[in-house]
């Protein structure tokens, strides 16, 4: 049964029966399901990569049915990440954003393992490769340079048991030339070796010391949010109308960990 026979006795032409049931969605058209995103003031809000703005946002969201993935990022918290799914338009979800703090042990004890993993866990990528770049470059020298070193040891130990065994004047220069050489290419391989040692210490003293006296201190209280004015439109899949960011701005402090 069309939309045609259900309400009028006549038949009506194709293109008629068409527009009138668009006429009858239009009152479906618009509708989305709200989602109420509430945590820590200043948490930033992120939905299927798309930044919403700061904690507390003025209005819940108006979002279209389907799955949307919640990001937020505070300084001193871990990233807080979920996923949410709106079933049908009616429906009011509300998320609680409940971001884990940071912890200065963690960070620091990190970078034990391998410097930069500390920095990592705050949230410091840059740096964190940094270091990373930084011991593993060293580590490289040192095992290179221990590998050189060791051969040659080997030959210097075969020059000296040939200069041992020498016999005649003309010998024994000629092996002390070349023990002499290849002793002097040890030394010099142990001195590369040490200092790749040196330079990968050096990054995990770094780092650790980055990631105690550089550790984010946590945002407790009201914290400080951004001053944002105006409003974002958002066109896309899922987003409804216009969502207006916080336009005030709030007193905070920090707490130390």
């Amino acid at each position: 049964m069309t939309i045609c026979s259900r309400f009028f006795s006549r038949p009506l032409p194709v293109t008629h029966c068409l527009i009138l049931g668009l006429l009858m969605a239009l009152p479906a058209l618009g509708q989305a399901a709200t989602l109420e995103i509430i945590g820590p003031a200043g948490a930033t809000v992120v939905v299927n990569d798309r930044i919403m703005g700061f904690l507390p946002l003025d209005n819940p969201l108006t979002l279209g049915p389907g799955q949307y993935v919640i990001k937020s990022e505070l300084p001193g918290y871990l990233p807080f990440e979920t996923t949410v799914t709106l079933g049908e338009v009616t429906d009011w979800e509300r998320l609680q954003i409940r971001p884990v703090i940071m912890n200065k042990k963690t960070a620091w004890t990190s970078n034990l393992i391998f410097a930069g993993m500390g920095q990592h866990y705050m949230g410091k990528s840059f740096k964190g490769y940094f270091f990373n770049a930084v011991e593993a470059g060293g580590l490289v020298v040192a095992i290179g340079g221990e590998l050189q070193r060791a051969n040659f040891r080997k030959d210097y130990l075969l020059l000296k048991s040939k200069y041992d065994s020498a016999i005649n004047a003309t010998d024994l220069e000629y092996y002390q030339g070349l023990a002499d050489k290849a002793y002097s290419d040890m030394e010099d391989m142990e001195n590369l070796r040490n200092t790749g040692l040196l330079v990968a210490g050096g990054a995990i003293v770094l780092s650790i010391l980055d990631a105690v006296f550089l550790f984010p201190g946590a945002e407790v209280g009201p914290g400080e949010v951004p001053l944002q004015t105006g409003s974002i439109e958002f066109d896309g899949p899922g987003f409804s109308g216009n969502q207006n960011p916080l336009q005030t701005v709030h007193a905070g402090f920090k707490l130390e960990f």
